[in-house]
């Protein structure tokens, strides 16, 4: 028997503690808090969860964090593969 399956509408900063939290974790493991690939977090992100939103999302999420000063990038923002991020501590 087939199990439906509901759609749930979220806020789209849904994930964005999480993708902080993601962050965090990574700059410990790493004992440092240098610049990762964004790819890198991205993916550390997609790792984890059980369902399947595609990388896009993420990357533009990771650049509304950009943006409003949450995430410092060094780099050039045209591909994931192209910079590195890293969680702005005051």
């Amino acid at each position: 028997m087939w199990e439906s399956k509901e759609i749930k509408s979220v806020e789209e900063t849904y994930y964005d503690d999480y993708i902080i939290s993601k962050a965090k974790k990574l700059h410990k493991e790493r004992k440092n808090n240098d610049f990762m690939k964004s790819a890198r977090l991205i993916g550390e992100v997609i790792g984890y969860l059980n369902q399947y939103i595609g990388d896009e999302y993420f990357e533009y999420r990771v650049r509304h964090l950009i943006m409003n000063g949450v995430f410092e990038i060094e780099g050039v923002p045209k591909a994931m593969r192209f910079y590195s991020v890293r969680l702005k501590y005051e």
